[in-house]
């Protein structure tokens, strides 16, 4: 096919470079509009986890301070709930999810990126051709009756 991979290869790194400056922006760019708030809404959710996890694990923070201070004014908000190293073993547990939400924002934020970039180059691929297809008998040897499928496109 002459041509191929130098119109379309600028076009795919156009989108892939627009969705890595701004999310969502390659669908655009493909002309690909409901694929962009599909994009965000995984990033979003993703960057929810993280802030969650996040949030929680600044509280344990607080709560394994406070039991510190040797101040026994101060009460931190898991007291007669947790033991001491129940709060560093949740510490641990959310700081684990919380890494793994990291991951999952950036594999989000890879994922918009590597489709807008794969969706580049089918932008211009024409489907508009239509697909014919002819049965006819085929004679082989050594056998009583055959069919050959032939597809074209015009």
């Amino acid at each position: 096919m002459p041509g191929y991979g130098q119109g379309m290869d600028t076009h795919a790194q156009r989108a892939a470079l627009a969705s890595a400056l701004v999310p969502g922006a390659g669908q655009f760019v493909n002309k690909q509009v409901w694929k962009a708030p599909i994009a965000w809404g995984i990033m979003m959710g993703s960057g929810y986890v993280l802030y969650n996890n996040q949030s929680t694990l600044n509280r344990l923070n607080t709560a394994i301070d406070l039991r510190y201070d040797n101040d026994p004014l101060t009460v931190d908000e898991f007291d007669g709930r947790f033991t001491l190293n129940q709060l560093f073993t949740l510490k641990n547990e959310t700081r684990r999810l919380r890494d793994y939400a990291v991951l999952g924002v950036g594999a989000a934020y890879l994922f918009q990126v590597l489709d807008a970039y794969a969706s580049g180059f089918l932008v211009g691929f024409d489907v508009s051709p239509t697909l014919v297809g002819v049965v006819s008998p085929s004679l082989q040897p050594q056998s009583p009756f055959g069919a050959k499928l032939t597809l074209q496109w015009h």
